[in-house]
């Protein structure tokens, strides 16, 4: 029975490739969570395949700002009570009605584990001793922004009222531009957080994480629910799996999308029957990954090498 009591949402809007991600993220829900309602902000209002995977096509409002702006304004878009927000870029290979149930006594969580910035640390989207100094806190919750949940609450609305006061004047504040497009949304919202006494959920890896400091292979099959991997030192099985910044080039998120688009086809949990074309597309995959990761290397080498000079 689906109840409008709690649901999840997205942002997809823009370039066609953040539609796709979103389809794929719509198709990797209904299949885990097909009871939990599911509603996009987009762009695309007539998008009939969005229409099939979403319960609610909420329309987009470039007022709010572009780039991640728009994730500080998830509370004015969502019509649920009880809300958790995916990016796009995930994958779902779980249910998630333990989310919900995880966070049953939290008005606003992200999850992640202990980590914070504190006095004298750096980071590339904000300057770490003018925040702490400026809104006297003596600490920063440090997370990937992947997932949000959120209620109807005084405390949740406040947090957000806060991050868009902090959004006006974000580059006097200390807060970096993101992609030259405006602030990370994730540190204004930390900065928020903390100071409204809110913590990092501590989830053990089992709800979201990024491969971000992959160890060994990506194990991931999103039809039969299963992924693990060995993220730094720690090996994690998370539901939601985020494939932020290069990590939506992986050939094993390509492959999965692919997976999807069969289960959502035929109805079917099953391979993909091993033909020349997929063996080809996956090895394409593969390339175009590697050398992008190349570039990407390249480029921070010749940075180094230019601050040495």
């Amino acid at each position: 029975m689906i109840s409008m009591e709690k649901g999840i949402i997205t942002l997809a809007y823009g370039a066609p490739k953040y539609i796709e991600m979103a389809k794929t993220l719509g198709r990797s829900l209904l299949l885990h969570s097909p009871n939990i309602p599911r509603a996009i902000v987009t762009d695309r209002q007539d998008d009939k395949e969005l229409a099939e995977l979403f319960d609610q096509l909420i329309p987009y409002k470039p007022e709010y700002g572009s780039n991640v702006r728009q994730k500080i304004h998830l509370d004015q878009y969502s019509p649920y009570a009880r809300t958790l927000f995916i990016d796009s870029d995930c994958i779902v290979v779980r249910d998630l009605g333990f989310v919900f149930e995880s966070f049953a006594e939290k008005n606003f969580a992200v999850v992640g584990g202990k980590y914070h910035l504190k006095p004298g640390d750096k980071d590339p989207y904000l300057n770490v001793d003018f925040i702490l100094k400026s809104f006297r806190l003596s600490k920063l919750p440090k997370f990937n922004g992947g997932i949000y949940y959120f209620d109807d609450s005084d405390t949740a609305r406040s947090i957000y009222k806060t991050a868009r006061e902090i959004l006006r004047d974000f580059d006097k504040l200390g807060f970096a531009e993101f992609r030259g497009d405006g602030p990370n949304e994730e540190p204004i919202l930390a900065t928020s957080m903390e100071m409204h006494q809110q913590s990092i959920f501590q989830d053990n890896g089992s709800i979201m994480r990024t491969p971000v400091g992959l160890r060994g292979k990506l194990k991931m099959d999103a039809l039969a629910g299963k992924c693990t991997f060995k993220k730094g030192s720690r090996a994690v099985s998370p539901a939601v799996v985020h494939f932020a910044y290069i990590w939506s080039e992986h050939p094993v998120y390509h492959r999965e999308v692919e997976r999807l688009k069969v289960w959502a086809t035929t109805g079917e949990v099953r391979q993909i029957r091993t033909n020349w074309q997929t063996v080809f597309n996956y090895q394409l995959n593969v390339v175009k990954y590697g050398l992008k990761r190349i570039r990407q290397r390249s480029k921070a080498l010749f940075k180094r090498a230019s601050i040495v000079i």
